[in-house]
């Protein structure tokens, strides 16, 4: 991986979680609120503080990671909040961002207590008519061949993970290439693939094809600055936009901004690309809905195998 920035591989929303609580717990215990101190808060069965964490991000319009939205009514939920809880459902509903299959039958304590409240059968219906209007508006064969896509590339990296890096990332580029083409021919016809449109996870790869199109800086530029726009209205991840700002930015010379790209020094060690103003770094990170450096660092060497400095 040396000379190169870091490689993104997808898992699991089930295995973001495990990562995501084993990095909240190696984070500094100071580090100021954030979705990731709420979902350690969550994992040590502090509902209240998970809540009381995620609600007041909300309130300052600090965007949550994948899943976020969900966690917050499920926290608030399981502090016994139901009103509240059912509020934030409401309120969130038409922004997309919730996982309404989740909502109506993931198993956790707080969704479980929702599920059994009076008043949801009234909120099922609302959540019913919200996934109609929704699948309506989707772009089913687009979403299937982003995700078709996103595997390929995903089959990719992991090979050339598991060989070690190195000159094993140059077996990725005829799929990462592949995938450029094929993506800018659509984004020419039908515009950038946002969250209405093609789901949260068809976003998500057409994202990750894009962050892998290192062959073709310009292209990375041009999605940036569609994916900028689809942010301002909940259409894009802001942690997605920040990983893609920060390869852009690298790749024309400059210091990186949410410190985001890491790269294989001579020694093997990973090590952070140069990166603006080291002591807001992890204010800017907050504000974009990312985990503090250290937890960052902490999850990358337990994905890659390898030690980060």
């Amino acid at each position: 991986m040396h000379g190169r920035p870091t490689r993104l591989i997808k898992v699991t929303r089930a295995a973001t979680l495990t990562v995501a609580l084993f990095a909240a717990a190696a984070a500094a215990a100071a580090e100021p609120p954030s979705f990731f101190t709420a979902l350690d808060s969550y994992g040590n069965n502090d509902y209240a503080a998970c809540s009381a964490t995620l609600s007041d991000l909300h309130a300052q319009g600090i965007p949550f990671p994948d899943g976020g939205d969900l966690l917050l009514i499920e926290c608030t939920a399981a502090a016994g909040d139901h009103t509240a809880a059912f509020a934030y459902v409401d309120a969130l509903l038409a922004s997309g961002r919730l996982p309404l299959e989740d909502l109506r039958t993931k198993q956790r304590p707080g969704l479980n207590a929702l599920r059994a409240d009076p008043a949801w059968p009234a909120v099922l219906q609302r959540v019913i008519a919200e996934e109609k209007k929704h699948e309506a508006l989707r772009d089913a064969p687009l979403r299937q061949a982003l995700l078709a896509r996103e595997a390929e590339d995903q089959t990719a990296q992991h090979a050339a993970i598991d060989a070690g890096g190195g000159d094993a990332w140059q077996q990725t580029a005829p799929v990462s290439e592949a995938n450029a083409t094929w993506l800018k021919a659509v984004i020419a016809e039908k515009g950038w693939p946002g969250i209405r449109r093609v789901g949260r996870d068809g976003a998500k790869a057409a994202w990750l094809i894009v962050q892998h199109a290192d062959h073709d800086p310009a292209f990375q530029a041009q999605a940036l600055a569609l994916m900028q726009n689809a942010a301002k209205t909940g259409d894009a991840d802001a942690a997605d936009v920040a990983l893609l700002t920060d390869r852009v930015l690298i790749a024309q010379g400059k210091p990186q901004r949410y410190g985001t790209q890491f790269t294989s020094a001579a020694d093997g060690v990973m090590e952070l690309q140069p990166t603006e103003d080291m002591q807001t770094l992890d204010a800017r990170r907050r504000a974009a809905g990312l985990q503090p450096l250290a937890a960052y660092k902490a999850m990358l060497s337990e994905t890659y195998g390898k030690p980060v400095r």
